[in-house]
C-alpha cells in the first residue's frame, strides 16, 4: 500500500457488526459488535481459530450467509454503500464486479461438468460482456487472457479443460482467474492456500499478492496460518468467538501484540527452532456461542488477567487507530513464554523463513 493510499478513507468499513443464527438447538450469537476497515490497495489479514466467524463475517457482508441468518446491527459500508443495506439486485451486481471472493475448496466451488474457460466466460458474460457480433469471441479471449494473468501454462489448451483434469494448484490459479476476471476493487481469499503443499501455498500468495499489488485492490485475507499472514499482511485483524480483539500493522503485532489472546495464539504456535516445550497452548476452548450467559469479553473464562468489569462490559476495538485493541488490560510486555515464540514464529524471521508457512494455528474445541 502506498503513502497516498494510506491517508485515504477505508474502501470497506465495518463498524459494530452483529449476526446470529437461529437453529434448533438454539441461536447461536456468531458475531458481536466487529469492526474492520481496509484501504484500497491494503491487504488485510483475519485469523483467528476454527469458529472465530471469519468466514462467516465475508459471506454476511456479500449477502450470501445461511438463511437462518440473521444481521442484529451494525453497518459495512463498501464506496459509500452500505452493504446490509442493499437489495439482493444491487448485491448480485457487485458479486464478481466490485467484491470478488476466493473460495475455500477450489474443487467444491468450481462447476464440475463445465470447462473453466467457460466458468470465466460466464463471469464476464454477467458483469463485463462485450458488445458487438464477436461477442463469444471476445469472452473466450478474455478468458484466456485470465489464465494467462495467473500463471497456467499452455492457456489456449486448458480453457477446454474440466475441473477434475486440473491438479489442486491448478484449480486455486482458475480461482483467482475468476474472482480477478472483472478487475474487482476488492478481493475476500478465505483460506486460498487450503489443502496446498508448502510450494504451491507459496506461489498462489505470491500470484495474489502481485496481482494486488499491481492493481492496487484491497484483499482480505482469511487465514489460520500465522506465518502466511506475517508474509504478505500489512495488517492483521485477530478475531476469536465472534469479536474482533486486536488490529495492528503485521511487524507490531508480532512484536508487541497487546489482547492476551494474541499472544497466546503466538506462543502456541511452533517455529522454525521451538520445541515442543517452547509451546503454550491456549488454554480451554472457544465457549458455546449458544450460550445466553456470555460473558462481555468472550476471552475472558481463558484469560488469566480477567477482572469483573471483563465480564460485565465488553471492551470495543478502535480499528481507527494504529494499534487497536479490545481488551480493559492489555499486555505491555510479551506473556510469559512469549519470548521464545517472538524469536522463532515473530517478526522477522517469520517473514525471513519460506518454510514458516507450515505453521498454523490450532484449532481447539
Amino acid at each position: 500500500m502506498t503513502s497516498a493510499e494510506a491517508t485515504q478513507p477505508p474502501l470497506l468499513e465495518v463498524r459494530d457488526f452483529g449476526l446470529e443464527f437461529r437453529t434448533r438447538s438454539g441461536t447461536v450469537h456468531a458475531l458481536e459488535g466487529v469492526n474492520l476497515s481496509i484501504r484500497k490497495g491494503e491487504i488485510v489479514g483475519l485469523v483467528g481459530e476454527s469458529g472465530s466467524g471469519k468466514s462467516v463475517l465475508s459471506y454476511a457482508m456479500l449477502g450470501i450467509s445461511d438463511r437462518a441468518a440473521r444481521v442484529t446491527g451494525g453497518r459495512a459500508v463498501f464506496g459509500g454503500l452500505d452493504l446490509l443495506q442493499a437489495d439482493e439486485r444491487t448485491l448480485a451486481d457487485l458479486r464478481g464486479r466490485e467484491i470478488s471472493m476466493i473460495f475455500q475448496s477450489p474443487r467444491t466451488a468450481l462447476n464440475p461438468i463445465r470447462p473453466v474457460g467457460q466458468q470465466i466466460e460466464d463471469v464476464l458474460r454477467r458483469h463485463a460482456a462485450a458488445t458487438g457480433p464477436d461477442l463469444g469471441t471476445s469472452l473466450r479471449q478474455r478468458a484466456v487472457q485470465a489464465l494467462r494473468e495467473v500463471a497456467i501454462a499452455d492457456p489456449e489448451r486448458r480453457v477446454h479443460a474440466y475441473p477434475f483434469e486440473l491438479s489442486g494448484g491448478m484449480c486455486q490459479r482458475v480461482m483467482i482467474a475468476l474472482a480477478l476476471a472483472c478487475r474487482p476493487s476488492l478481493l475476500i481469499a478465505d483460506e486460498p492456500t487450503t489443502g496446498l503443499d508448502v510450494t504451491t501455498q507459496a506461489a498462489v500468495m505470491d500470484l495474489i499478492t502481485e496481482l494486488a499489488r499491481e492493481r492496487h485492490m484491497a484483499t482480505l485475507f482469511i487465514t489460520h496460518d500465522l506465518a502466511l499472514a506475517a508474509d504478505y499482511c500489512d495488517r492483521i485483524v485477530v478475531m476469536h468467538a465472534g469479536h474482533a480483539v486486536e488490529s495492528a500493522p503485521s511487524k507490531a503485532l508480532f512484536t508487541g501484540a497487546k489482547h492476551p489472546y494474541t499472544a497466546r495464539l503466538i506462543t502456541s504456535t511452533p517455529g522454525e527452532r521451538s520445541t515442543l516445550a517452547d509451546l503454550a497452548p491456549v488454554p480451554g476452548a472457544l465457549p458455546d456461542l449458544r450460550r445466553s450467559d456470555l460473558p462481555a469479553c468472550r476471552f475472558a473464562e481463558r484469560c488469566e488477567r480477567a477482572s469483573d468489569r471483563c465480564r460485565t462490559e465488553r471492551p470495543l476495538l478502535d480499528a481507527g487507530v494504529p494499534h487497536g485493541v479490545a481488551c480493559w488490560h492489555p499486555m505491555d510486555g510479551p506473556a510469559p513464554g512469549a519470548s521464545g515464540a517472538r524469536e522463532s514464529i515473530g517478526w522477522p524471521a517469520l517473514a525471513a523463513t519460506p518454510t514458516a508457512s507450515t505453521t498454523m494455528i490450532p484449532t481447539h474445541g
